[in-house]
């Protein structure tokens, strides 16, 4: 019935060319929802009234995807615009570099300082970047590495270059995301191979959100390549180029500003990415549990173009 009700509602925004927050209330808006075995429906959710917040054009459902969960969120307001099977627990791999970085920030004062690699960063699995036992670099230089690189030696390096043991460093790290709100994740290791690092893809949009307004970790979400040196021998011959994994970087897509890639082969191909229109209005696409390493990409591309086509902002 109230599914009916709602697409009833629904019809009567797009004939009257009302957004269908104002067509339910000042106090509640629908959002486009697609479950986990593609069944599409309308959820009712608070609005979020602090500021100017966008409304959808038209009746449109959105494309099909081929990920266990997708959510694309307001960047200003935090509000949700469309989501698939948003309330699943799923693994996040990489993508737990996020809160790594935020959490060393609470950590570090000095990104200028140096940090000397150990064994048991480097034997870790995964992508890594080229350092060697007993080669320093500035902690700053590490952070680069994990977020550009997705490097798993250097994100365990980040987080040992704080002080903390690593196991302190991960109850660091889910004490961050209840402080956040983010009360469906759940973290493991620094660096994301654990299946046991998980979140809601809503939660991986708003830590995404999180992570951006910090300058310190925007920069690097956002680079092509970082080139970096050995504090302990800086002769150019060995230079270190750490280049993106996120292919929409990569390609300098004209609506992605930032984004982080993830795999695992217990949480499949992910991705979230902050993306702006030519009208600066900014929105987050997270991407959950795709098979393929390069739909990932495709899908998320497809549907920031059918938000900006599909929502209009005050």
């Amino acid at each position: 019935m109230l599914n009916y009700l709602l697409t009833t509602l629904s019809f009567i925004a797009t004939i009257t060319t009302l957004a269908l927050p104002q067509t339910i209330s000042d106090q509640w808006y629908v959002v486009p929802t697609i479950s986990e075995n593609n069944v599409a429906s309308l959820t009712v959710l608070p609005s979020i009234r602090l500021k100017p917040v966008p409304y959808k054009l038209d009746f449109d459902w959105g494309p099909s995807t081929k990920a266990k969960a997708v959510l694309i969120m307001d960047y200003d307001t935090g509000q949700v615009l469309w989501q698939k099977n948003d309330t699943a627990e799923l693994p996040i791999a990489s993508i737990t570099k996020l809160m790594t970085a935020l959490t060393a920030l609470d950590y570090i004062t000095d990104w200028n300082a140096t940090y000397t690699m150990q064994p048991n960063e480097n034997a870790l699995g995964g992508a890594s970047f080229s350092a060697g036992n007993g080669d320093e670099f500035t902690k700053h230089d590490i952070l680069k590495a994990a977020l550009v690189g997705s490097a798993n030696n250097a994100a365990a390096a980040l987080a040992h270059s704080t002080g903390l043991t690593q196991d302190q460093f991960v109850q660091a790290m889910n004490a961050k995301a209840q402080q956040l709100g983010l009360r469906h994740s759940h973290f493991v290791d620094p660096t994301g191979l654990q299946a046991g690092n998980t979140a809601t893809v809503r939660d991986v949009a708003n830590l995404m959100r999180t992570a951006t307004y910090q300058p310190t970790l925007l920069a690097p979400l956002g680079q092509i390549e970082h080139r970096m040196i050995r504090q302990n021998n800086v002769e150019a011959a060995h230079e270190i180029v750490v280049r993106t994994t996120n292919r929409l970087i990569k390609n300098t897509d004209p609506f992605v500003l930032a984004g982080k890639t993830g795999f695992t082969y217990e949480a499949g191909n992910c991705l979230v990415s902050l993306a702006t229109n030519p009208a600066g209005h900014k929105i987050i696409v997270a991407y959950l549990g795709a098979d393929d390493p390069t739909v990932r990409f495709e899908e998320s591309q497809t549907l920031i173009q059918w938000t900006y086509q599909h929502y209009n902002w005050p």
